[in-house]
């Protein structure tokens, strides 16, 4: 175990300096980005090195990797240095007798709908300000338990935390103007038969590429499936993927193919798919966080029918 006062020398630029190099994997493309000679960064990270007492990088000809030291470094420093970027908001926020809370959204919200919860939590906790952070459903699963986040906004419901499930919206069939089935009022699976279709990559949704297999072989179908992350660069990947449609929310397909013709899909049942959304959280003993979670939930239409869940 390190000593206390081993630590002494080591400072946040230390820290900083190391992520560069870890990030680029290059002590010279680090230092030509930190504006540095390639000697002086390699003496700060070595002076890192020996302050922790274990090697952070592996050096070869090409460059550098992490240790299995360096890696679980890099890991621990995204929720710290988050936390000391917003210094500054925390303490203009405090200066105004407010509380700052944080909370984490992924893409593909209805702006309408979210801006409806965000107005009633002004209405209903003027002593609260929000700071919003976008991520994946994954990735705020992280940030709730390592506190960079209070509460998260998700498109899976999480494991091991508070959550209610607060919206649903159908997914549907994005589609070109000029494609065969634009026309259409609703579709089918069995209206999909070969077909190269860009859909959520696993992880993202709830409607995983399990259901979808599912969903194929009992309409008898054969679908060929590009799974991305949907992202502003959603137009340019279905362009280059030359895929005949997408599988996404009428709200997704709104902001990420605007050109582009969305159609409801129905399943085999009768009942649409649906991308469902969460509030999860996992501070139970701060009351701002409770009372937070009841102004959205009550706000998204749920009231007090509302019933956490595991």
């Amino acid at each position: 175990m390190l000593a206390r006062h081993s630590l002494a020398g080591m400072e946040l630029r230390h820290l900083r300096y190391f992520c560069q190099v870890a990030d680029l994997g290059s002590m010279s493309a680090a230092a030509a980005v930190l504006h540095m000679t390639q000697p002086s960064l390699s003496r700060q990270i070595a002076e890192l090195e020996a302050e922790l007492r274990h090697p952070l990088f592996a050096r070869t000809s090409r460059g550098v990797t992490l240790t299995a030291a360096g890696t679980g470094l890099r890991r621990h420093l995204d929720p710290l240095f988050a936390q000391l970027d917003r210094i500054p908001e925390v303490v203009n926020t405090a200066s105004r007798s407010q509380e700052l809370l944080h909370v984490g959204v992924p893409q593909g919200l209805p702006h309408d709908w979210f801006r409806g919860l965000l107005d009633a939590v002004k209405i209903s906790l003027p002593s609260v300000t929000l700071s919003l952070l976008e991520a994946t459903s994954q990735s705020q699963v992280q940030l709730l338990e390592n506190g960079t986040i209070d509460v998260a906004v998700l498109h899976l419901q999480p494991p091991n935390v508070e959550s209610v499930q607060v919206f649903s919206q159908a997914i549907g069939l994005a589609l070109p103007a000029n494609s065969p089935l634009s026309s259409h009022a609703a579709l089918s699976f069995a209206d999909l038969d070969g077909m190269r279709l860009l859909a959520h990559a696993t992880g993202a949704i709830s409607v995983d590429e399990k259901r979808l297999g599912e969903e194929c072989t009992s309409a008898g179908v054969e679908i060929e499936w590009v799974f991305r992350r949907f992202s502003e660069h959603s137009s340019l990947i279905a362009a280059s993927s030359e895929v005949d449609g997408a599988l996404v929310t009428e709200a997704t397909a709104s902001r990420h193919l605007p050109e582009w013709v969305w159609i409801p899909l129905k399943v085999a049942a009768g009942d649409d798919l649906e991308v469902r959304t969460w509030l999860a959280w996992k501070d139970q003993s701060r009351a701002t966080v409770k009372q937070l979670v009841a102004t959205m939930t009550h706000a998204a239409g749920l009231g007090e029918s509302a019933r956490p869940a595991r």
